[in-house]
């Protein structure tokens, strides 16, 4: 129970923070990483805008309480299960910031739905398993290279995919490594003041969680960038290869087992995904 209350607050905490970052972002305007004198301006904005403000505070407590949830469970468990914020974004992106969701969108949302559906009534097998095979071994080595052999290529993309390539792959490498470094700290409990100021400084100096915060801001920045100009519930749903990266590297780099319910779980929410490449508006 305790569990299920915890990614409940995970998935809240994510899409809030998404619906108060979107209605921050409509009002800048089109925002671009790449112009200098853009980047500037969108620090300024990013810094000043009580609705952004309030976004960053609500990401910030749904990131602590992914720590404290890749800390008791497999990665490969909690990302589909967080993939439910799509069907919460769509919703609350038509509810709040009245913006039109498509049906493609809709199909989509409510498709990562049931994946997430059939992930949370799956098995939860032992979270390590030897990696003996030359192939598995291959894969990993090719996991780890595929960053930086596909980032090329997403410059000759449309620019929706551009930033989706590249908050994807930065937010999946941030979701590794954080789950890689909170495996290491332990399980984490409610504590004492001084067991919770402890575990802490185990989080802030922990190696592998500080190369997934650095690679979680820039995916934050790309990500505010792409609210800057479309909407939340085409853009969530535009990244969502960050759970395909995500969970390869739970499976290749931290070794979890993967048993055949969760994986056609899995398959059912990457349907979702690849709905969402049939909105028209996929070609920006």
């Amino acid at each position: 129970m305790n569990n299920i209350i915890l990614l409940i607050s995970l998935v809240l905490t994510q899409v809030l923070g998404d619906i108060w970052l979107s209605r921050g972002m409509k009002e800048f305007g089109g925002a671009n990483l790449f112009d200098p004198s853009g980047f500037v301006a969108l620090i300024a904005h990013l810094f000043t805008n009580p609705w952004i403000w309030l976004g960053v505070a609500t990401l910030v407590v749904s990131l602590l309480l992914y720590y404290v949830a890749v800390s008791r469970l497999d990665l490969s468990f909690v990302m589909p299960i967080h993939a439910s914020s799509y069907v919460f974004n769509a919703l609350l992106a038509w509810l709040i910031l009245a913006e039109q969701v498509t049906f493609i969108r809709w199909m989509a949302a409510l498709t990562i739905t049931v994946g997430v559906f059939i992930v949370s009534i799956s098995e939860n097998p032992p979270t390590s398993k030897p990696i003996t095979s030359a192939l598995e071994h291959r894969t990993k080595s090719w996991f780890k290279r595929s960053m930086f052999f596909l980032l090329p290529l997403s410059f000759s993309l449309p620019k929706i995919w551009l930033f989706a390539v590249i908050i994807a792959f930065a937010d999946g490498f941030g979701d590794i490594f954080n789950a890689k470094g909170m495996k290491q700290i332990g399980a984490v409990k409610l504590g004492s003041l001084p067991e919770m100021l402890q575990i802490g400084q185990k989080i802030i100096t922990n190696h592998w969680i500080i190369q997934g915060i650095t690679c979680q801001t820039l995916s934050f920045l790309s990500f505010v960038s792409a609210l800057s100009w479309a909407d939340i519930s085409f853009v969530r749903p535009a990244t969502a290869l960050t759970y395909v990266i995500s969970l390869l590297g739970a499976y290749f780099i931290l070794k979890e087992r993967i048993e055949l319910g969760r994986l056609i779980g899995i398959v059912v929410v990457g349907i979702g995904i690849l709905i969402i490449t049939l909105d028209p508006s996929m070609s920006l």
